[in-house]
């Protein structure tokens, strides 16, 4: 229709040849009417721009935001600020850290950037290339350069927002200015967030100059609903059975929930983020010991909802917060607690062996509903990695999940999410959902390539996924599972899924470490450098090495991979590749090669 209208007109001596609108009608092909409309407003913003007259460059000034995160929480933050920004007339562009080239912040007149904080004050590990090269003694001055930075933290951990913090200093260090203050946010975020986005865009204004405002803005608004932690998807549990044995220690579970591949799209190494909502029972005992009236109102994020509902639905309660036990020490008056808010290291270690329950227990205090609930914290997300590849289920996303059930200050205690997600769901529920993106955790785009896939534990469930991924693409690439837990007959997880995979041939070999089979507790660490020289042979043929599971474990396996290094390049056999290398610059050049990668927690 749109074509045969086209061909019916006459066109001035100006207009498109017949070539040019054959090539514009099947541009236009099949785009609907709201389409069609942006469209024309598109072009005709481009016809604008090219007749204005040449500006100065500041006319043409570009943000670029980066972000650098585990959660997925930065990647949200930065498309918010891109979004506000346009609306301002600012043009940015967003970028994960991990596809920055660090030697461009030599080009880049204006940057954001919004980090977390990981382990012990470490950058996410998408940063790592890019904090080596700003602390390098030959990084070039950056004084064309404006910055701000957002940090993002936990305040419960002792390096609170480390990594935002050392960046911010080392970019004025080397001469660039401070555009705005840096903000370090906790895990109640959202309002530092929207403070300091509010605050770099006014600032970034200040630089534009008055014939800016005839910029048209060519931005264009997506039709579709971003699904994020604010945002969720409404998936439906399928399946949910146990992969232990009843004698196991710990209660895992295989968790299938079904999703709509129209809306949620992940890739191996991704994590699912799950919304859980807290016990009942725990939130009535909460009621209970503090004297309170489960049916009172309450105002809660611009609401009023009912103490239980709050409780339910919306606050943290196993999870216990230094805050909370500062705050909760001025409501009880408990010169114990009190005296602790005088130390951080103690608050911290206080607040990590206890929920909520132990602390009002423990340390009771006359309080009303209202005061209760702004003591609280948000209820977070709990981010669990993917067990399966969509190439190989489609409309399904696969967890492996371990329930958290432990006795301590004399009475039971769960975890939140995984409890909600192993005994209190049924099949049929619906789970608000949504993926977390791992931009660092993938497979190599070369799929040739040998992986050496490390886990303990329910480490072991992104490389289920990664199998999966590699059968469906009949990759070639070898591919060596190294494994640990505690019993061989009570805790091999999927262990059918990984026999099938050798049967098939996607499975080259398994290297299996059940530390309480023997008496001499062998871990994974330890049958790492009892395979060595073949591990430094995968190595020298480019494998990548992944790494999944508990930060003790990963530094561990760290310290096991640097003595493997260390005997076999000094042994020879390397065939003359690295030679002249330390141990040190060998692993170094596996992280910044992308060939060292982890998923610690």
């Amino acid at each position: 229709m749109q074509s045969s209208s086209l061909k019916q007109q006459s066109y001035p001596e100006t207009s498109l040849n017949e070539l040019e609108l054959q090539k514009l009608t099947q541009a236009i092909q099949g785009l609907t009417h709201q389409q069609l409309n942006w469209s024309s407003g598109y072009l005709a913003g481009l016809s604008h721009a090219a007749h204005q007259p040449a500006q100065s460059k500041t006319a043409d000034l570009q943000a670029t935001i980066l972000y650098a995160t585990h959660t997925g929480n930065g990647r949200g933050i930065a498309e918010k600020l891109a979004d506000d920004a346009a609306q301002n007339g600012l043009k940015t562009r967003v970028l994960s850290v991990s596809d920055f080239k660090p030697r461009d912040f030599t080009k880049e007149q204006l940057v954001f950037l919004v980090i977390s904080t990981h382990g012990e004050g470490e950058p996410p590990e998408s940063a790592a290339e890019l904090h080596r090269y700003l602390f390098n003694e030959r990084t070039p001055q950056l004084e064309q350069l404006s910055f701000s930075v957002l940090a993002l933290g936990d305040s419960s951990y002792e390096f609170f927002c480390e990594a935002g913090k050392q960046f911010d200093d080392r970019l004025e260090a080397l001469g660039a200015n401070r555009l705005s203050p840096r903000i370090d946010a906790d895990v109640n975020f959202q309002d530092a967030a929207q403070n300091w986005s509010a605050e770099v865009i006014q600032q970034s204004q200040d630089l534009l100059p008055s014939h800016a405002d005839n910029v048209v803005n060519l931005t264009a608004t997506s039709s579709h609903k971003r699904i994020d932690r604010f945002n969720p998807f409404e998936a439906v549990l399928l399946d949910s059975r146990r992969i232990t044995t009843e004698q196991a220690i710990a209660n895992i579970h295989h968790i299938a929930l079904e999703i709509d591949p129209q809306v949620i799209s992940y890739q191996p190494g991704d994590a699912l983020g799950v919304c859980s909502k807290n016990d009942p029972a725990l939130v009535a005992e909460i009621i209970e010991v503090a004297g309170l009236n489960a049916d009172a109102f309450i105002s809660i994020q611009g609401e009023q909802v009912a103490l239980t509902q709050a409780l339910l639905e919306k606050l943290e309660l196993t999870l216990l917060h230094p805050t909370v036990v500062a705050n909760w020490a001025r409501v009880s008056n408990s010169e114990e607690l009190l005296s602790l808010t005088d130390d951080a290291r103690k608050l911290r270690e206080f607040a990590q062996t206890r929920q909520l329950i132990d602390l009002i227990t423990e340390y009771p205090a006359v309080t009303d509903a209202e005061t209760l609930v702004s003591l609280l914290q948000p209820l977070q997300p709990r981010l669990y990695s993917i067990a399966s590849s969509q190439a190989n289920t489609e409309d399904e996303v696969h967890l492996t999940v371990s329930s958290v059930n432990y006795d301590a200050h004399g009475r039971s205690h769960q975890g939140t999410a995984s409890n909600h997600l192993v005994e209190r769901i049924q099949q049929d529920d619906l789970l608000a959902v949504y993926v977390a993106e791992n931009e660092h955790f993938r497979l190599p785009e070369d799929n040739t390539k040998p992986i050496i896939m490390i886990g303990a534990g329910t480490g072991i469930a992104p490389y289920r996924a990664f199998l999966q991924q590699r059968e469906a693409e009949n990759a070639q690439g070898e591919n060596w599972l190294v494994f640990g837990n505690r019993h061989f007959k009570k805790d091999f997880l999927y262990q059918q899924d990984w026999i099938q995979f050798r049967k098939n041939g996607v499975l080259d070999r398994a290297s299996l470490a059940f530390s309480r089979d023997t008496t001499t507790r062998a871990y994974i660490q330890d049958k790492l450098r009892e395979e060595g020289a073949d591990i430094y042979q995968w190595l020298q043929k480019g494998a990548y090495v992944y790494v999944c599971g508990g930060l003790e474990m990963e530094k561990d396996v760290q310290q096991s991979i640097l003595e493997i290094i260390e005997t076999y390049s000094a042994n020879g056999t390397n065939n003359g590749e690295g030679e002249g290398h330390s141990t040190e610059t060998y692993f170094e050049n596996l992280r910044s090669q992308g060939r060292y990668l982890k998923d610690v927690y």
